[in-house]
Protein backbone atom coordinates (compact mmCIF):
# COMPACT_ATOMS: atom_id res chain seq x y z
CA UNK A 1 0.00 0.00 0.00
CA UNK A 2 2.94 2.56 0.67
CA UNK A 3 4.55 2.13 -2.65
CA UNK A 4 1.38 2.18 -3.98
CA UNK A 5 0.84 5.43 -2.19
CA UNK A 6 4.68 7.00 -2.98
CA UNK A 7 3.86 5.52 -7.08
CA UNK A 8 0.76 8.25 -6.82
CA UNK A 9 2.83 11.12 -5.00
CA UNK A 10 5.24 10.32 -7.78
CA UNK A 11 3.28 10.47 -10.64
CA UNK A 12 1.57 13.65 -8.96
CA UNK A 13 4.95 15.75 -8.94
CA UNK A 14 5.44 14.54 -11.99
CA UNK A 15 2.45 15.81 -14.06
CA UNK A 16 2.37 18.80 -11.81
CA UNK A 17 5.66 20.30 -12.32
CA UNK A 18 5.13 19.33 -16.60
CA UNK A 19 1.98 21.65 -16.17
CA UNK A 20 4.05 24.02 -14.29
CA UNK A 21 6.60 24.63 -16.49
CA UNK A 22 4.26 24.58 -19.85
CA UNK A 23 2.44 27.27 -18.91
CA UNK A 24 4.95 29.38 -17.22
CA UNK A 25 7.48 28.98 -20.28
CA UNK A 26 4.34 30.73 -22.45
CA UNK A 27 3.66 33.67 -20.09
CA UNK A 28 5.87 36.84 -20.15
CA UNK A 29 8.37 36.53 -17.47
CA UNK A 30 6.78 40.06 -16.72
CA UNK A 31 3.60 38.57 -15.77
CA UNK A 32 5.41 35.32 -13.61
CA UNK A 33 7.19 37.59 -11.69
CA UNK A 34 4.51 39.57 -10.62
CA UNK A 35 2.46 36.58 -8.92
CA UNK A 36 5.79 35.70 -7.01
CA UNK A 37 4.13 37.12 -4.09
CA UNK A 38 0.93 35.28 -4.38
CA UNK A 39 2.67 32.09 -4.54
CA UNK A 40 5.49 32.66 -1.84
CA UNK A 41 2.32 33.67 0.29
CA UNK A 42 1.05 29.94 0.10
CA UNK A 43 3.77 28.26 0.36
CA UNK A 44 5.14 30.21 3.58
CA UNK A 45 1.25 29.37 5.15
CA UNK A 46 0.80 25.90 3.80
CA UNK A 47 4.27 23.98 4.72
CA UNK A 48 5.01 24.45 8.74
CA UNK A 49 8.19 23.45 7.90
CA UNK A 50 9.55 26.02 6.25
CA UNK A 51 8.68 28.30 9.03
CA UNK A 52 10.14 26.18 11.69
CA UNK A 53 13.10 25.29 10.32
CA UNK A 54 14.13 29.08 8.73
CA UNK A 55 13.16 30.34 12.09
CA UNK A 56 15.48 27.92 13.97
CA UNK A 57 18.24 28.49 11.23
CA UNK A 58 17.86 32.82 11.56
CA UNK A 59 18.38 32.30 15.45
CA UNK A 60 21.15 30.25 15.31
CA UNK A 61 22.84 32.49 12.59
CA UNK A 62 22.06 35.89 13.63
CA UNK A 63 20.93 34.97 17.72
CA UNK A 64 19.81 38.31 19.10
CA UNK A 65 21.51 41.04 16.87
CA UNK A 66 17.69 40.71 14.89
CA UNK A 67 15.00 41.01 16.09
CA UNK A 68 11.77 38.04 15.38
CA UNK A 69 10.55 40.90 12.86
CA UNK A 70 13.35 41.13 11.50
CA UNK A 71 14.04 37.76 10.98
CA UNK A 72 9.86 36.57 9.79
CA UNK A 73 11.07 39.64 7.13
CA UNK A 74 13.87 37.97 5.92
CA UNK A 75 12.28 34.81 5.86
CA UNK A 76 9.28 36.14 3.86
CA UNK A 77 11.29 37.37 1.24
CA UNK A 78 13.65 34.27 1.48
CA UNK A 79 10.38 32.31 0.50
CA UNK A 80 9.38 34.83 -2.55
CA UNK A 81 13.00 34.73 -3.69
CA UNK A 82 12.40 31.01 -4.48
CA UNK A 83 8.85 31.41 -5.49
CA UNK A 84 11.10 33.68 -8.31
CA UNK A 85 13.74 30.93 -8.91
CA UNK A 86 10.77 28.12 -9.92
CA UNK A 87 9.22 31.01 -11.78
CA UNK A 88 12.06 32.33 -13.90
CA UNK A 89 13.52 28.47 -14.63
CA UNK A 90 11.56 28.21 -17.40
CA UNK A 91 13.52 31.18 -18.84
CA UNK A 92 17.32 29.53 -18.48
CA UNK A 93 17.49 28.15 -21.93
CA UNK A 94 17.28 31.51 -23.26
CA UNK A 95 19.72 33.22 -21.05
CA UNK A 96 22.30 32.97 -23.24
CA UNK A 97 21.04 35.48 -25.61
CA UNK A 98 19.14 37.32 -24.05
CA UNK A 99 21.97 38.73 -21.04
CA UNK A 100 21.20 42.40 -22.42
CA UNK A 101 17.04 42.36 -22.41
CA UNK A 102 16.98 41.20 -18.97
CA UNK A 103 18.77 43.35 -17.33
CA UNK A 104 21.91 41.29 -16.03
CA UNK A 105 25.14 43.21 -14.82
CA UNK A 106 27.83 41.20 -15.23
CA UNK A 107 31.45 42.34 -13.18
CA UNK A 108 34.35 40.73 -12.13
CA UNK A 109 34.56 38.67 -15.41
CA UNK A 110 38.82 39.80 -15.78
CA UNK A 111 39.08 37.34 -12.95
CA UNK A 112 38.52 34.45 -15.21
CA UNK A 113 40.78 33.06 -17.82
CA UNK A 114 37.92 31.48 -20.01
CA UNK A 115 40.92 29.22 -21.86
CA UNK A 116 41.79 26.93 -18.59
CA UNK A 117 39.62 25.15 -16.41
CA UNK A 118 38.34 26.43 -13.14
CA UNK A 119 35.97 25.41 -10.52
CA UNK A 120 33.29 27.53 -9.79
CA UNK A 121 31.41 27.84 -6.37
CA UNK A 122 28.31 29.62 -5.34
CA UNK A 123 24.99 29.50 -2.78
CA UNK A 124 21.59 28.90 -3.45
CA UNK A 125 21.46 32.43 -3.23
CA UNK A 126 19.66 34.93 -5.89
CA UNK A 127 18.80 32.59 -9.01
CA UNK A 128 21.35 30.54 -8.54
CA UNK A 129 19.87 28.26 -11.80
CA UNK A 130 20.88 31.52 -14.58
CA UNK A 131 24.43 31.50 -12.84
CA UNK A 132 26.14 29.13 -15.33
CA UNK A 133 23.63 30.26 -18.39
CA UNK A 134 25.64 33.51 -18.02
CA UNK A 135 28.76 32.52 -17.83
CA UNK A 136 27.51 30.55 -21.28
CA UNK A 137 27.00 34.04 -22.48
CA UNK A 138 30.64 34.63 -22.14
CA UNK A 139 32.33 31.94 -23.34
CA UNK A 140 32.39 29.48 -20.38
CA UNK A 141 31.75 25.94 -21.01
CA UNK A 142 30.25 24.57 -17.61
CA UNK A 143 29.65 21.18 -16.39
CA UNK A 144 27.81 21.04 -13.15
CA UNK A 145 27.37 18.44 -10.61
CA UNK A 146 23.52 17.61 -9.61
CA UNK A 147 21.71 15.03 -7.77
CA UNK A 148 19.51 13.19 -9.28
CA UNK A 149 15.50 12.91 -8.57
CA UNK A 150 14.00 9.48 -7.49
CA UNK A 151 11.60 9.85 -10.37
CA UNK A 152 14.16 9.40 -13.84
CA UNK A 153 11.52 12.02 -15.78
CA UNK A 154 12.10 14.81 -13.70
CA UNK A 155 15.35 14.54 -14.57
CA UNK A 156 14.27 14.70 -17.84
CA UNK A 157 12.93 17.42 -17.26
CA UNK A 158 15.10 19.44 -15.14
CA UNK A 159 18.05 18.27 -16.75
CA UNK A 160 16.75 19.28 -20.32
CA UNK A 161 16.28 22.72 -19.38
CA UNK A 162 19.54 23.10 -18.06
CA UNK A 163 21.21 21.14 -20.61
CA UNK A 164 19.50 23.52 -23.22
CA UNK A 165 21.23 26.46 -22.08
CA UNK A 166 24.44 25.32 -22.95
CA UNK A 167 25.22 24.14 -19.44
CA UNK A 168 26.24 20.07 -18.86
CA UNK A 169 25.16 18.02 -16.16
CA UNK A 170 26.60 15.04 -14.50
CA UNK A 171 25.26 13.19 -11.42
CA UNK A 172 26.66 13.59 -8.19
CA UNK A 173 27.35 9.98 -7.90
CA UNK A 174 29.55 9.50 -10.51
CA UNK A 175 31.13 12.85 -10.64
CA UNK A 176 35.27 12.85 -10.00
CA UNK A 177 36.47 11.26 -12.66
CA UNK A 178 34.73 12.92 -15.32
CA UNK A 179 34.80 16.43 -13.69
CA UNK A 180 38.47 15.93 -13.43
CA UNK A 181 39.16 15.46 -17.03
CA UNK A 182 36.91 17.50 -18.41
CA UNK A 183 39.14 20.39 -16.40
CA UNK A 184 41.83 19.63 -17.90
CA UNK A 185 40.21 20.11 -20.96
CA UNK A 186 39.56 23.75 -19.79
CA UNK A 187 35.86 23.27 -18.98
CA UNK A 188 34.74 24.99 -15.89
CA UNK A 189 33.44 23.20 -12.85
CA UNK A 190 30.21 24.86 -11.03
CA UNK A 191 29.37 23.67 -7.53
CA UNK A 192 27.02 24.93 -4.99
CA UNK A 193 29.12 24.43 -1.82
CA UNK A 194 26.51 25.83 1.35
CA UNK A 195 24.67 23.01 2.45
CA UNK A 196 24.57 20.63 4.79
CA UNK A 197 26.27 17.19 3.29
CA UNK A 198 25.66 13.69 4.43
CA UNK A 199 29.46 12.50 2.96
CA UNK A 200 32.37 13.66 2.51
CA UNK A 201 32.69 16.21 4.86
CA UNK A 202 34.68 17.89 7.05
CA UNK A 203 33.66 20.35 10.02
CA UNK A 204 33.70 23.92 9.64
CA UNK A 205 32.24 26.96 10.82
CA UNK A 206 29.54 28.95 9.40
CA UNK A 207 27.80 32.18 10.51
CA UNK A 208 30.10 31.61 13.48
CA UNK A 209 28.84 28.27 14.49
CA UNK A 210 29.71 24.46 13.87
CA UNK A 211 28.53 22.29 11.15
CA UNK A 212 29.83 20.47 8.29
CA UNK A 213 30.79 21.41 4.79
CA UNK A 214 31.49 19.39 1.68
CA UNK A 215 35.02 18.98 0.60
CA UNK A 216 34.05 19.14 -2.91
CA UNK A 217 35.40 22.27 -4.43
CA UNK A 218 38.30 21.73 -2.12
CA UNK A 219 39.24 18.49 -3.02
CA UNK A 220 38.85 18.96 -7.12
CA UNK A 221 41.11 21.77 -6.40
CA UNK A 222 43.40 19.33 -4.85
CA UNK A 223 43.60 17.01 -7.13
CA UNK A 224 43.17 19.09 -10.51
CA UNK A 225 45.37 21.72 -9.72
CA UNK A 226 42.75 24.07 -10.71
CA UNK A 227 42.05 27.61 -8.88
CA UNK A 228 38.74 28.02 -7.38
CA UNK A 229 36.52 31.34 -7.74
CA UNK A 230 33.35 32.33 -5.98
CA UNK A 231 30.48 33.69 -7.51
CA UNK A 232 27.39 35.10 -6.69
CA UNK A 233 24.23 36.62 -8.62
CA UNK A 234 21.70 38.69 -6.51
CA UNK A 235 18.42 40.78 -7.80
CA UNK A 236 18.46 44.04 -7.74
CA UNK A 237 15.20 46.44 -6.93
CA UNK A 238 14.50 46.29 -10.75
CA UNK A 239 14.32 42.63 -10.75
CA UNK A 240 17.54 42.76 -12.38
CA UNK A 241 20.59 40.56 -11.28
CA UNK A 242 24.39 41.54 -10.39
CA UNK A 243 26.75 38.52 -11.13
CA UNK A 244 30.20 39.30 -9.69
CA UNK A 245 33.01 36.61 -10.52
CA UNK A 246 35.68 37.03 -7.57
CA UNK A 247 39.12 36.53 -7.55
CA UNK A 248 40.49 32.66 -7.06
CA UNK A 249 41.02 31.88 -3.38
CA UNK A 250 44.36 31.50 -1.90
CA UNK A 251 44.67 27.30 -1.39
CA UNK A 252 46.94 25.75 1.16
CA UNK A 253 49.08 23.00 -0.99
CA UNK A 254 51.26 20.73 1.34
CA UNK A 255 51.76 16.85 2.16
CA UNK A 256 49.07 16.94 4.73
CA UNK A 257 45.81 16.79 2.95
CA UNK A 258 43.75 16.45 5.90
CA UNK A 259 44.87 19.42 7.14
CA UNK A 260 44.90 21.54 3.48
CA UNK A 261 41.40 20.44 2.95
CA UNK A 262 39.58 21.49 6.12
CA UNK A 263 41.48 25.07 5.66
CA UNK A 264 40.53 25.41 1.66
CA UNK A 265 37.00 24.09 3.01
CA UNK A 266 36.78 26.78 5.55
CA UNK A 267 38.11 29.81 3.08
CA UNK A 268 35.19 28.00 0.73
CA UNK A 269 32.67 28.58 3.36
CA UNK A 270 33.82 31.77 4.54
CA UNK A 271 33.32 33.60 1.19
CA UNK A 272 29.90 32.24 0.86
CA UNK A 273 28.76 33.48 4.21
CA UNK A 274 30.19 37.07 3.44
CA UNK A 275 28.15 37.08 -0.13
CA UNK A 276 24.62 35.54 2.06
CA UNK A 277 25.45 38.17 4.93
CA UNK A 278 24.94 41.05 2.31
CA UNK A 279 21.45 40.08 1.01
CA UNK A 280 20.22 37.00 3.24
CA UNK A 281 17.15 37.71 1.98
CA UNK A 282 18.12 35.94 -1.17
CA UNK A 283 19.57 32.92 0.52
CA UNK A 284 17.53 29.62 1.33
CA UNK A 285 16.87 29.61 4.88
CA UNK A 286 14.88 26.71 5.29
CA UNK A 287 17.94 24.46 4.49
CA UNK A 288 18.93 22.47 7.66
CA UNK A 289 22.41 23.82 7.76
CA UNK A 290 23.61 23.12 10.59
CA UNK A 291 22.03 19.82 11.42
CA UNK A 292 24.03 17.32 13.48
CA UNK A 293 25.31 14.62 11.42
CA UNK A 294 26.86 11.56 14.33
CA UNK A 295 28.29 9.28 11.71
CA UNK A 296 30.06 12.36 10.37
CA UNK A 297 31.13 13.14 13.98
CA UNK A 298 32.66 9.81 14.09
CA UNK A 299 34.27 9.30 10.63
CA UNK A 300 36.14 13.03 11.34
CA UNK A 301 37.43 11.39 14.87
CA UNK A 302 38.54 8.31 12.81
CA UNK A 303 40.39 10.38 10.83
CA UNK A 304 42.11 12.50 13.29
CA UNK A 305 43.22 9.16 15.15
CA UNK A 306 44.57 7.42 12.49
CA UNK A 307 46.74 10.81 11.57
CA UNK A 308 47.69 10.91 14.69
CA UNK A 309 48.89 7.69 15.13
CA UNK A 310 50.43 7.53 11.81
CA UNK A 311 52.29 10.61 12.70
CA UNK A 312 53.38 9.59 16.33
CA UNK A 313 54.46 5.82 14.80
CA UNK A 314 56.33 8.40 11.93
CA UNK A 315 57.93 10.22 14.83
CA UNK A 316 59.53 7.16 16.47
CA UNK A 317 60.48 5.94 13.23
CA UNK A 318 62.71 8.81 12.32
CA UNK A 319 63.72 9.56 16.10
CA UNK A 320 67.56 8.99 16.88
CA UNK A 321 68.18 5.57 18.89
CA UNK A 322 69.41 6.31 22.64
CA UNK A 323 72.31 5.21 23.20
CA UNK A 324 72.92 2.22 25.67
CA UNK A 325 74.46 3.08 28.94
CA UNK A 326 77.44 1.64 30.02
Amino acid sequence: MARKRNNTLRHLLFFSTLFFFRIISFLPLALTRKSASFLAAIIYHAIPRIRKIGMANLDIAYGDSLTRTEKETILRKSVKNLALVALEFPQVPYLKDNINSLHINIKGWDNIDVEKGCIIIGAHLGNWEWLLPVGVHMGMRPIVVVRQFDDQRMDTIVNGIRQASGVKTIPKNAAMGPLLRRLQQGWHVGLLADQNPREDAVPVTFFGKSTWATIGPAIIAKRSGKPIHPVSIVRDKNNGYNVEFFPPLELEDSDDTLKDLQINTQRCQDVLETMIRKTPEQWLWFHRRWKKRERLEKEWAERVARKRSNSEANDVATSPQKELEP
